[in-house]
C-alpha cells in the first residue's frame, strides 16, 4: 500500500484551506494551491490563526503548532505538486473545471500520486476519465470545516484499484 507522507490541496476556499490545515497538523508535508494570490493569502492567515488559537485553547502544543506551520507551503504554481503522494482538488463544484484539473494534475504529479475529489455531486468516473490513471483516482469528500469534522467520505470510481483506495482511507484516519 502507498505510504502518504506530502499532500498537495488545489483551492484556498475554506474547504481546502482546511484540509491543508489538518493535514499539517497531523505531520504531513503540505502544498496549498491557488491560482488567486489574494485567496491563498487568505487561507496562510486564516491556518495560522486558527493553530494559533489551538495553541491558546491548549488543545495543541506550542511546538506542535509550530510543526504544523512549519510542513505547509503556499504557492499559485501547480508545478509545486511533482512530489505530493496524493492531490486533493478542493476548487469550485463544477465538472469541467475539475477534469481541466485533473487532466493538468495527471500531467504534473509523480506517476505514483492519487488524484482525489473533494466533490459530493460529480461521478468520480467521469473525473478519471480525464486522466491516464483512473485506477488512482478517487473522491474524499470531507465535512465542513475539516478541521473540526471527523468525517470523510471515500468515494471510489468505476476503476479505483485497492492500493489507492487502502492508501486514501489510511490517510483518513490519520
Amino acid at each position: 500500500m502507498t505510504e502518504i507522507k506530502a499532500v498537495g490541496v488545489v483551492g484556498s476556499g475554506q474547504m481546502g484551506s482546511g484540509i491543508a490545515q489538518l493535514a499539517a497538523v497531523h505531520g504531513l508535508d503540505v502544498w496549498l494551491l491557488d491560482t488567486d494570490p489574494a485567496a491563498l493569502s487568505r487561507a496562510t492567515k486564516s491556518i495560522t490563526s486558527n493553530i494559533h488559537r489551538l495553541i491558546s485553547k491548549g488543545q495543541l502544543s506550542q511546538a506542535a503548532g509550530n510543526d504544523a506551520l512549519g510542513h505547509l507551503r503556499c504557492s499559485s504554481n501547480l508545478e509545486e505538486l511533482r512530489m505530493a503522494d496524493i492531490v486533493i482538488e478542493a476548487i469550485v463544484e463544477s465538472e469541467d473545471a475539475k477534469k481541466t484539473l485533473f487532466l493538468e494534475l495527471d500531467r504534473i504529479a509523480k506517476g505514483s500520486a492519487i488524484l482525489a475529489s473533494n466533490t459530493s455531486s460529480i461521478s468520480i468516473t467521469r473525473l478519471a476519465s480525464a486522466t491516464s490513471r483512473p485506477r488512482q483516482v478517487i473522491g474524499m469528500h470531507f465535512m465542513n470545516p475539516p478541521p473540526i469534522m471527523e468525517v470523510v467520505e471515500i468515494i471510489r470510481g468505476a476503476d479505483t484499484s485497492d492500493n489507492t483506495f487502502y492508501a486514501t482511507k489510511a490517510l483518513a484516519e490519520r
